[in-house]
């Protein structure tokens, strides 16, 4: 894993031992977690041959868990709950943890929702890429224009490029979404980023820019598709 600037620098032997604890955590509740933001990105980069040069490490993980798993989360580790941003957290062999209850978060796709479109990739849980995207799009939303904020775009950038490589239904995140989160994504588009995780490229930061105006297109289509005509009604009139 090489790092790039503007990437945290992670040394590839950490970064194996967060997976591992992110392993134990799934094994705890195999169908009751699913992992969220840039952990998520990640095993999503990593396992496309056309986007695994755009994984970046991270130094943390956030998750989605059930209500009822949550509360045996509770008898296995020490978690405390961040009442003001809707979460609980955990530390487990010194890697943070940030952990978001069903029917408890203020995340704007639904556990459920999540679950049932989730993806397995070594016997971790990741939100699908739909949902990852409007995810995402909420929390560049409150962090742009900070470190996290840039982290966000090259990770929505990150999203956008493996959308080319997979199956991706603008239809599972369009209910999720407002005019706002487009322009939002329009934003990232075309912002600094994209050079960024290019490493310089402008040949591939084009590309990028590309591949996110073909998500933002697909978004719209969807979002701002007319609704057909209703059928009149033959009672009325009558």
């Amino acid at each position: 894993m090489t790092a790039r600037e503007g990437r945290p620098l992670l040394m590839d032997k950490e970064f194996q031992k967060l997976l591992s604890a992110c392993a134990e955590v799934s094994a705890y509740f195999p169908d009751g977690v699913v992992f969220i933001g840039g952990i998520a990105v990640y095993l999503h980069a990593i396992n496309h041959s056309s986007t695994a040069a755009l994984a970046e490490a991270t130094h943390d993980a956030d998750f989605y868990v059930s209500f009822a798993d949550m509360a045996d989360l509770r008898e296995i580790e020490e978690v405390t709950p961040n009442r003001r941003l809707s979460k609980h957290q955990m530390v487990k062999h010194g890697f943070e943890f940030d952990i978001y209850t069903e029917r408890q978060s203020s995340l704007i796709v639904p556990f459920d929702a999540v679950v049932a479109h989730s993806k397995v990739y070594g016997g971790l849980r990741a939100a699908a890429l739909e949902h990852l995207l409007a995810l995402k799009l909420e929390a560049f939303a409150d962090r742009k224009g900070s470190a996290k904020g840039d982290k966000d775009a090259r990770d929505l950038l990150r999203i956008c490029a493996i959308a080319a490589a997979e199956d991706f239904h603008p239809a599972l995140a369009a209910p999720y979404l407002g005019d706002e989160h487009l322009e939002l994504l329009r934003q990232v588009a075309k912002s600094p980023q994209a050079t960024a995780l290019a490493d310089g490229n402008a040949q591939r930061a084009k590309v990028l820019r590309q591949q996110a105006q073909s998500v933002l297109l697909g978004l719209e289509a969807t979002m701002h598709k007319p609704h057909p005509p209703e059928e009149p009604n033959p009672c009325l009139g009558m």
